[in-house]
């Protein structure tokens, strides 16, 4: 065959590409899969990796500098690796200290000091860019890591692998932190920390959220080198930590910046010892009030480590139930479990820690899926017959919630009679044993308003039931739990009110209200304590129930919210409020009001909404005014609005013309705290249509008794320009989700203020731009508010 010299040249030139790809597949091998599997977006490689090697790169053989210093058993030499601790007793494992390795290049040139590798990766636009530098570094030898990004649009960050040489996962189980040291070009720059196990490694799972590094240090990232302490309890619940994959830095706060890292390391950190020891959640023993304690996600079944820490936790915390999940279980298909199983019941029973199975799924409620469920109680049943008490699991707790299904909306009612008949079978089932074996259901709020008598005979199967009561104040507990403890002495069945410790809202299944995570361990007992005296002479009432132990023992202490350093109060806008001389008539005329001062909002920096929406100051601006009394606060606002819309009320005014006010009760007990808390109101008045739509009230946040927020007045008057507001706001409506009673105002007060103007100028846009006191606004962050100081 005659070939000619196009088909030479391209020949010749797949001959050569395909001994690059062996080549990368060979040096590279499996890691090149790494960098490029985030979900399908391009690959780092494309932006860094063909870039030239950085300035001050260090070459793959070139020797550490003679004059670093390292921990023992972790010096680097020309041409060996660090060795792996090989007992509880090493100091650490070095995971890297950048002095080894290239920043670009393939990927058996970019290693770390575990013998893996390190990189970037983005998705355009955002990019990240790693270089080493003889400048940047800690000590006076050796390099560090610099790594630049900018998140626009995309996402970014660094990742090490937590793997040895020959690539498997490093075991941390001895270890209580992650460190490293970090400081910023500028000063301020955030990023995400996040590990991730082998397993989520080879399954391209996103790593587990271990916090922002803002978390660990308690004035964010400076120009100073600082050291960062990860708690690896924080993480331990989600990770395999006797095989881990890798370490990543998420840079996902927008902008751009550079940060430089140094000697990154496993270790047992004698601060984080410290301070897990002081956060550990502890409780005193209440007569009368039971503590039970759902267990997800720990094995203490087959994991010891797991077992003494469960136990430790439970003894802490005066915990004597444990909810404990259990997957399908058969004891003649796994001997070697039940035997662990019985074990683990021996030692419960002993500590006098009762001991019941805990699963579920929506879809057991389902008639065709009964049988299942069935079979899983029988397990534990068929395992019990053959043992003495004291090595027997000591119930079921279900947790089908039948309202999860997607038959719930379109066929509520068969599914609700479907679920009780699976009550009553489980019932039938564990009565046919004639064992001491309980029957209980975690049951939510919502089923008070089913139609038929639901929870009655819901209630009416079980021996007790676990109320998801996940309210974050003795208060809110009390009110929406009494109808079900009254239901439930009623029928002489018993109540554990529930309570949650998780990040719902990062888990985007509920508000800050229905968590403990913000307050913490020691108020969440003040409140269950005031819960256990509301309810301790209720037949029905058995004690609380903890939701769950993976996030309950990460619980802090004190209050668990984000922070902001900020200028002192005197540093901030003010907004004076004088003290009232006479009586102040609520009716949108301002003439018994000093017209003299005022606080005015009409500037574009003003505009915090609907920047490029906004016209001029006759769109939307205003002129604020205060006065105060020993009971009340008073607030008018002259408004200029050249169209007027509001159409809606309650707690739809948001979309049409409106005062949105900001009041922070307690400004100086927390005056760093970016995170509203019960002392943060959120007001909103509206001045109504000035036809058939009146002039409202209302709170947003927090949760207050209606009858406070009625005893406010408002009045709106039209003008020729816009609008008056008059408003008196009552001091036991704004202290009225706080424990404490108002003691009433006095001269010399300082509360936080913000004030947020909205407009709307067509009923079918709502809130077509927003102007407010405070240039850098954000919702509920009550440290970009001002001072009102009353005079």
């Amino acid at each position: 065959m005659k070939i000619n010299k196009a088909q030479a040249f391209y020949t010749a030139f797949a001959l050569i590409v395909l001994w690059v790809a062996i080549r990368l597949f060979v040096v590279g091998g499996r890691d090149w899969a790494h960098d490029a599997s985030t979900n399908g977006a391009e690959t780092p490689q494309k932006a860094v990796e063909l870039m030239p090697a950085a300035q001050g790169a260090s070459p793959l053989a070139q020797a550490v500098p003679p004059n670093r210093v390292y921990p023992p058993a972790s010096i680097v030499t020309q041409n060996a690796l660090p060795a792996l601790p090989s007992s509880a007793a090493a100091p650490g494992i070095l995971v890297d200290n950048f002095d080894r390795g290239l920043t670009s290049g393939i990927f058996s040139e970019r290693l770390n000091s575990l013998g893996s590798y390190q990189g970037t990766w983005a998705k355009r636009p955002s990019y990240s860019i790693i270089t080493k530098s003889f400048e940047e570094r800690r000590g006076n030898a050796g390099q560090g890591l610099g790594v630049e990004w900018r998140s626009a649009g995309g996402w970014c960050g660094w990742y090490t692998l937590l793997m040895d040489q020959e690539f498997k996962g490093i075991d941390i189980s001895s270890y209580n932190a992650v460190t490293f040291w970090v400081k910023g070009a500028q000063g301020g720059e955030n990023f995400d920390i996040g590990l991730a196990d082998f397993a989520m490694q080879e399954l391209e799972i996103d790593a587990v959220y271990a916090g922002s590094v803002k978390n660990f240090l308690p004035h964010g990232i400076t120009t100073e080198w600082q050291k960062v302490r990860v708690p690896l309890a924080r993480v331990s619940s989600d990770l395999d930590q006797t095989n881990m994959g890798s370490l990543v830095f998420w840079f996902r706060y927008g902008g751009s910046g550079k940060v430089y890292v140094e000697d990154v390391w496993f270790e047992n950190d004698e601060e984080v010892m410290a301070q897990e020891e002081y956060n550990a959640p502890q409780a005193e023993r209440v007569p009368g009030m039971e503590r039970a304690l759902w267990v997800w996600k720990f094995d203490p079944i087959r994991v010891g480590r797991v077992r003494e820490e469960l136990f430790k936790m439970c003894e802490r915390s005066h915990i004597n139930a444990i909810y404990q999940y259990f997957g399908d279980f058969s004891e003649q298909d796994d001997p070697q479990y039940a035997a662990q199983l019985e074990e683990f019941l021996r030692e419960a029973s002993k500590r006098k820690i009762r001991v019941e199975a805990l699963t579920g799924n929506p879809v057991w409620a389902l008639e065709k899926n009964h049988e299942a469920c069935l079979n899983w109680i029988r397990g534990f049943l068929d395992f019990n017959s053959r043992r003495p008490q004291e090595a027997r699991i000591d119930g079921v707790s279900l947790d089908v919630e039948p309202y999860l299904t997607a038959e719930w909306n379109s066929e509520r009612e068969k599914i609700k009679e479907e679920y009780l008949e699976l009550l009553a079978k489980c019932r039938k089932l564990i009565a046919s044993y004639n064992q001491k074996f309980k029957l209980g259901a975690a049951i939510p709020l919502l089923y008070e308003i089913e139609d038929g008598g639901f929870e009655r005979k819901v209630i009416e199967q079980l021996d007790y039931i676990a109320l998801m009561d996940y309210y974050d104040t003795a208060k809110a507990i009390i009110e929406h739990g009494r109808y079900h403890i009254d239901l439930a002495s009623e029928l002489g069945k018993k109540v554990y009110m529930g309570v949650e410790t998780q990040d719902l809202v990062r888990m985007n299944q509920g508000k800050r209200r229905n968590t403990f995570i913000e307050e913490g361990w020691e108020f969440m007992e003040q409140e269950l304590k005031s819960v256990h005296e509301a309810f301790k002479n209720s037949p029905s009432y058995a004690g609380v129930a903890i939701h769950s132990c993976y996030a309950y023992k990460l619980l802090q202490r004190g209050r668990n919210v984000p922070t902001k350093e900020r200028p002192p109060v005197d540093k901030l806008y003010m907004v004076h409020s004088k003290e009232s001389t006479r009586p102040v008539t609520i009716d949108g005329d301002l003439s018994d009001w000093d017209l003299s001062q005022h606080f005015g909002v009409h500037k574009k920096e003003n505009v915090v909404f609907g920047a490029g929406a906004w016209v001029d100051p006759s769109d939307l601006s205003f002129a604020a005014r205060s006065q105060w009394d020993k009971d009340n606060l008073y607030f008018s606002f002259a408004m200029l609005d050249n169209a007027h819309v509001q159409e809606k009320t309650g707690s739809d005014i948001w979309e049409g013309d409106h005062m949105e006010l900001w009041l922070d009760m307690e400004l100086e007990a927390d005056y760093n705290e970016a995170i509203n808390s019960n002392d943060d109101l959120q007001i909103g008045l509206s001045p109504g249509n000035f036809a058939g739509v009146k002039p409202e009230v209302f709170v947003w946040v927090p949760e207050l008794d209606q009858t406070l927020v009625l005893s406010a007045e408002i009045a709106s008057r039209k003008t020729e320009e816009g609008y008056i507001l008059e408003a008196r706001i009552p001091a036991a409506l704004l202290y009225g989700a706080l424990e404490k009673k108002a003691a009433g105002f006095s001269k010399g007060m300082k509360l936080g203020i913000m004030m947020d103007a909205s407009d709307s100028d067509d009923p079918r846009l709502p809130q077509k731009c927003m102007i407010s006191s405070s240039t850098d606004r954000v919702w509920g962050d009550p440290t970009t508010f001002g001072v009102l100081s009353l005079e």
